[in-house]
C-alpha cells in the first residue's frame, strides 16, 4: 500500500482543511433552522461559533491566496 501524503505536515494540513470546511458548513446549516423564530443565543457558544467562523475564513482565504 502506497502512502498518499509524503509528510505528516501535509496530512495534518489536509485534516485541518477538512475540519474547517465541514465545521463552517455545519454551523451554516444549523443556523438555517432558526429562521422565522425568536431565539436566544447564549454569549459563550455564540462567541465560540463566531471565532471559529472568523478563523476558518481567514485560514481558507490564506490557503487560496498562497
Amino acid at each position: 500500500m502506497r502512502a498518499t501524503r509524503r509528510t505528516w505536515k501535509e496530512l495534518l494540513n489536509d485534516c485541518v482543511l477538512i475540519v474547517l470546511v465541514f465545521g463552517t458548513i455545519g454551523i451554516a446549516i444549523r443556523f438555517t433552522t432558526f429562521f422565522g423564530k425568536w431565539v436566544y443565543f447564549p454569549t459563550l457558544p455564540n462567541a465560540l461559533d463566531a471565532t471559529f467562523l472568523i478563523f476558518s475564513v481567514l485560514y481558507l482565504a490564506w490557503k487560496v491566496k498562497k
